[in-house]
């Protein structure tokens, strides 16, 4: 499964999203390159939303399935104050959430078919790279 991940943000948490998010993918990448899931997608799309309360509205949560494409798109907030006031290795813990909610969040997408297996196997893969990220 290939795993990539992008962000929609808030100049107030300036470049510690990025930090955060680029750890996080880099584990994550090295964790889910053999993984296959019985549920036929390839990709795992996470977007990762930091936006102030003002604005967060503009930017909804989503959860969608491209089948032809066999990517999984999450869009996640993250609650931002709390976010840009944590440490560094708080931040990769709040990113790493979110990558765990995002899913869940998948097990609402009819057209996936994501299976239980199928999910468990992504939240072990998320706990492992938490394991490797946080000590």
């Amino acid at each position: 499964m290939i795993f990539r991940t992008s962000s929609e943000q808030d100049l107030l948490v300036g470049e510690a999203a990025q930090v955060a998010r680029k750890k996080v993918k880099d584990v994550l990448v090295d964790i889910l390159s053999g993984v296959t899931l019985e549920c036929g997608a390839e990709t795992w799309s996470f977007i990762s939303i930091l936006m102030r309360d003002e604005w967060i509205g503009d930017y909804p949560e989503v959860k969608r399935y491209h089948k032809s494409r066999k990517v999984i798109e999450v869009r996640v907030q993250l609650p931002i104050y709390e976010f840009k006031d944590a440490g560094e290795m708080q931040q990769v813990g709040l990113m790493l959430d979110a990558v765990l909610r995002s899913v869940e969040m998948m097990k609402e997408i009819k057209s996936l078919k994501l299976t239980e297996n199928d999910a468990l196997v992504l939240k072990e893969s998320v706990e492992k790279a938490r394991a490797k990220l946080i000590s």
